[in-house]
């Protein structure tokens, strides 16, 4: 896995700008700072290893790509409706961290696959 350093910098002021939206979104709410950081951690965690990253094999990055876009849609819905909904904080930390959890874990279980 190596990494296109402009691709990178573009996915992490993409994924900068897109939790800035759902802090801005989030914004009448007291937590909506923590909303924009929780969104900017989970959407840079997706949108690096779709855009910023190149992997051993095609068929491995197809897959890895393909997981890590399915999870960012995921995200986006999630972080919008809490947004949108108002932020009830147990539920926000307990909710994206369990997705961001699978993810990361699925993510590693896929790096180490060799053959495919």
């Amino acid at each position: 896995m190596k990494a296109n350093v402009v691709l990178l910098i573009l996915s992490i002021m993409a994924s900068t700008l897109l939790a800035y939206f759902v802090y801005d979104v989030a914004l009448p709410d007291n937590n909506s700072v923590i909303c924009g950081i929780g969104a900017f951690v989970c959407f840079g965690s997706t949108l690096i290893p779709t855009v910023g990253l190149k992997y051993r094999t095609n068929k491995l990055g197809i897959n890895i790509r393909i997981l890590s876009a399915l999870f960012f849609v995921l995200f986006a819905i999630s972080q919008f409706c809490f947004a949108g909904f108002g932020i009830k904080m147990p539920y926000y930390a307990i909710v994206n961290g369990l997705i961001l959890i699978s993810f990361l874990a699925i993510f590693y279980k896929m790096q180490k696959i060799t053959n495919i």
